[in-house]
């Protein structure tokens, strides 16, 4: 008899650790890339911090403090770069694939393969914009990322010019520059070229148990069939 409040008591933890463990479980993959991205923006911060300090030592200047650091072009300007970049890959990849083809792709659509006409009827049941609303949204957070690259990369040109004793230029004079069109065209051409070798790769190479796979029996020529 003395045992049944001992079970009740054991069977409620389980039950509490099981609501804390299932939401951690079933989201994951958001909370390793999230977290990866909160380690990976410290640490670049404070190694940016240190080349900073180091390039206005060069220049005879005055060292800044770390929390000034975080609002320099130096420190803004490489984030917002390589977000536009990284935002431009994928949309690039989703508005890409939903008209072009890669025989043997698991992320492309299969060329032999017509569109049916129950899935038109299907996706006409929704707005224009619940259809596209995946593109949009990526289509959004490009124009702003590139939008605050181009504020936050005048802002860090213009710190270069100042400790060469040179005047500042305006935002239109930095959109015309070489130094604009430079670190865009670096950050597009890589993520363009990553982006080009994970589809071929795809092709032909498998990852057990990752849904960006298709499944290890597939052929290469299977098209659009990624593990379930």
């Amino acid at each position: 008899m003395g045992l049944k409040p001992n079970i009740a008591v054991e069977t409620k933890k389980v039950g509490q650790m099981r609501k804390v463990i299932h939401p951690i479980r079933d989201n994951s993959l958001s909370i390793v890339l999230f977290a990866l991205f909160v380690i990976c923006i410290s640490l670049e911060s404070l190694s940016g911090w240190r080349l900073q300090n180091e390039t206005l030592a060069a220049h005879a200047q005055s060292s800044i403090g770390y929390w000034h650091f975080l609002s320099t072009g130096a420190f803004l300007e490489g984030l917002a770069s390589n977000w536009q970049a990284a935002v431009l890959q994928l949309g690039s990849l989703i508005v890409f694939s939903s008209f072009l083809y890669q025989r043997g792709a698991p992320h492309s659509r299969d060329p032999r393969k017509a569109k049916g006409k129950q899935k038109r009827r299907k996706a006409d049941r929704f707005s224009w914009f619940y259809r596209n609303s995946l593109l949009v949204a990526f289509l959004l957070l490009f124009v702003l990322a590139l939008g605050l690259h181009i504020v936050f990369g005048t802002k860090a040109y213009n710190e270069q010019l100042m400790l060469a004793g040179q005047p500042p230029i305006s935002i239109a004079a930095f959109l015309l520059s070489a130094k604009f069109w430079t670190t865009t065209l670096q950050t597009w051409q890589a993520e363009y070229l990553v982006i080009a070798l994970y589809v071929v790769l795809t092709i032909f190479l498998r990852q057990q148990n990752s849904p960006e796979s298709k499944p290890l029996e597939s052929r290469n020529a299977t098209t659009g069939e990624a593990n379930g």
